[in-house]
C-alpha cells in the first residue's frame, strides 16, 4: 500500500515538472528605484577613506555599473556674530547673496556694540560653539590665541581640496599681519577704516568759514558755528567706546599709546594736551551735546543724522547713511546732502605745512575655536573676503580689506570716499596689539570719561591710567623699565 502511495506522488511531481518547462518564462517585476537619500560627503579637511577590501566577483559575473558621482552636499549652516550697526546690516545683505549663490546657509547674530568684546571673549575663551565666525578687531587676537581661542585657517588654506583655486593673501597687503602670529593666520581682513571730519556745508558757508586744517582752526569753527538750534561740533565720551573716538584727536596732535618699545606714553605732553582739548569742548566752551558721556558711533551718527551739530569726527563706516537723503534727510536739500568729509585736522608747523596722524581700526573675520561648523565658516570668510564677495561688501557700505576690490574703478566710482582713504593709510594708526590691549583699552576709556565728566583733571585720569597700563603690560611681559 505504502509502495503505491510512493509512485503516485513520486509520478504527480514528474508531470508538474515536464508542464513547467513547457510554460513560458514569467517577466520579473521591475525594481523599485532606491529611495533618494544624499550620501554624507566626507569631511573636507581629511583624504577621502580608503574603499573596504572586497572580494573579486566571479569571471562569469559582469562588473556592476559605475555609479554616478553624487552631487555636492550644501555645507552645514552657521552663526555668524557681528556688533550692531552698519556692519551688521552690510553683513545680513552680502550673507544673503551667498546663501543663494551656494546654498549654504548663513545665519547672522547681532549683538550690542558695547557688550561685544565681554561676549565673544566669553564664548571663545570657554570653548563655546555659539557661533562659528565672528567679526573681530585687529587688537582681540593676541590674548585669544595665547587662550588657544581662535581656530587657524592655515589647514584650510593648505588643502587644495578646501581653498578656492588661485587663493591669493597677498591681496590683503600688510593688514593680515595684524592676524598672523607664529606664521599662523586666524583672520582675514576687512573694514581697514579711519574716520572723517563731516562738516554742514551750508553752515560752514554762511559763516565763511572753511574746512578746518588744523585743531586750532577746529576749536573757532565750532564756537563760531555754536547756537541755541545746533551745536558745534560732537564728541563721543561712552565708557566703553570713549578711546575710539577720542584716538583721532590724540594721534592727531601727535600723542600716542605705547612707544614702540611697548612703552606707556599716553601721558606724556601730547597726551595730555589731546585729551584737554577733547574734554574742554563740553567742560569750558560747551560746544557739544551735555550729554555726550553718554556717546558713541550710534549716538555720534545720529547727532549728525538729524542736523544737531554743524561738525564732528566719526567713522567712515558712516559715510553710506549720512550722505544718503534717503536715510538722512534733516541734513539734505533738494536731494543733495549737506554733510561733506574731509581729512580731519592735523598740526600746522612752522613752515606753514600741516603735519597729519590719525587714528584707525582694523577688523577681520576669525573662527572660534568652539566652532561647530569651521570648514563651512572659512568658505563663507574666503569667498567674503575675496574680490567677489569684498566688491558686495563695498557696494553695500562696507570696506573691503581686499586691494583688488578696494581698487576696483568701478567701485571707487560708487565710492569715492575709497580715493581719500588711500590718501589717508600712510599716517593712520590703530590701537597697538598685545595680550593685554582690551584691558588698556578699557582703561583709557574711563580715564576719557573721567576728563570729559570733570572728576579728574586730563593729567590726573591719564597718569592713573598709565600706571595701571604699565602694572599690566609689565606682568603681561613687556618689561616699562
Amino acid at each position: 500500500m505504502k509502495r503505491t502511495i510512493l509512485v503516485n506522488i513520486f509520478s504527480a511531481l514528474m508531470i508538474l515538472v515536464l508542464l513547467a518547462a513547457c510554460a513560458p518564462a514569467a517577466t520579473p517585476a521591475p525594481a523599485q528605484p532606491p529611495a533618494e537619500t544624499e550620501a554624507p560627503a566626507p569631511e573636507p579637511t581629511q583624504p577621502p577613506a580608503e574603499p573596504a577590501a572586497t572580494e573579486a566577483p566571479a569571471p562569469t559575473e559582469a562588473p556592476p555599473p559605475a555609479e554616478p558621482p553624487a552631487a555636492p552636499e550644501t555645507l552645514p549652516e552657521i552663526v555668524v556674530a557681528c556688533w550692531s550697526g552698519p556692519e551688521h546690516d552690510n553683513l545680513v545683505k552680502v550673507a544673503a547673496e551667498y546663501q543663494a549663490k551656494t546654498g549654504n546657509p548663513v545665519i547672522v547674530e547681532e549683538i550690542a556694540r558695547e557688550a561685544y568684546f565681554d561676549k565673544l571673549t566669553t564664548t571663545f575663551v570657554g570653548g563655546g560653539s555659539d557661533y562659528d565666525a565672528a567679526y573681530i578687531m585687529s587688537d582681540w587676537p593676541p590674548a585669544w590665541v595665547q587662550a588657544n581661542a581662535l581656530y587657524p585657517f592655515n589647514e584650510f588654506i593648505d588643502d587644495p581640496a578646501v581653498a578656492m583655486p588661485g587663493l591669493d593673501l597677498s591681496v590683503f597687503g600688510a593688514a593680515i599681519d595684524y592676524f598672523t602670529f607664529d606664521g599662523k593666520i586666524y583672520a582675514y581682513p576687512s573694514e581697514g577704516d579711519t574716520a572723517w571730519i563731516w562738516t554742514r556745508t551750508d553752515l560752514l558757508e554762511e559763516k565763511g568759514i572753511k574746512v578746518p586744517e588744523t585743531w586750532d582752526e577746529y576749536l573757532e569753527a565750532a564756537k563760531a558755528l555754536n547756537s541755541e538750534e545746533v551745536y558745534g561740533t560732537v564728541i563721543g565720551a561712552k565708557p566703553d567706546e570713549a578711546l575710539w573716538d577720542f584716538m583721532y584727536y590724540l594721534f592727531g596732535m601727535g600723542g600716542g599709546i605705547l612707544d614702540e618699545n611697548n612703552k606707556v606714553i599716553i601721558n606724556n605732553e601730547a597726551g595730555v594736551k589731546a585729551l584737554t582739548f577733547y574734554s574742554e569742548l563740553l567742560t569750558t566752551h560747551k560746544v557739544v551735546p551735555p550729554d555726550v558721556v553718554t556717546y558713541g558711533y550710534n549716538e555720534i551718527l545720529t547727532t549728525l543724522q538729524e542736523g544737531k551739530s554743524a561738525m564732528g569726527i566719526e567713522w567712515m563706516a558712516a559715510t553710506q547713511t549720512l550722505t544718503d537723503c534717503a536715510q538722512s534727510p534733516k541734513v539734505c536739500k533738494d536731494g543733495k546732502p549737506l554733510l561733506a568729509y574731509n581729512i580731519p585736522p592735523g598740526m600746522k608747523q612752522d613752515d606753514g605745512t600741516i603735519v597729519r596722524s590719525t587714528g584707525g581700526s582694523q577688523w577681520g573675520w576669525g573662527i572660534p575655536a568652539g566652532a561647530k561648523n569651521p570648514m563651512a565658516a572659512y568658505k563663507f570668510i574666503e569667498w567674503l573676503t575675496s574680490k567677489e564677495g569684498a566688491t558686495l561688501w563695498a557696494m553695500n557700505g562696507g570696506i573691503p580689506g581686499n586691494t583688488e576690490a578696494l581698487s576696483d574703478p568701478a567701485v571707487v566710482a560708487e565710492i569715492p570716499q575709497f580715493e581719500l582713504l588711500a590718501e589717508v593709510m600712510p599716517y593712520r594708526q590703530i590701537v597697538p596689539p598685545t595680550t593685554v590691549t582690551s584691558d588698556m583699552v578699557t582703561t583709557i576709556n574711563e580715564a576719557v570719561a573721567a576728563a570729559v565728566t570733570g572728576t579728574k583733571s586730563p593729567q590726573q585720569a591719564l597718569d592713573d591710567a598709565a600706571a595701571k597700563m604699565k602694572e599690566m603690560l609689565s606682568q603681561a611681559g613687556y618689561p616699562q623699565e
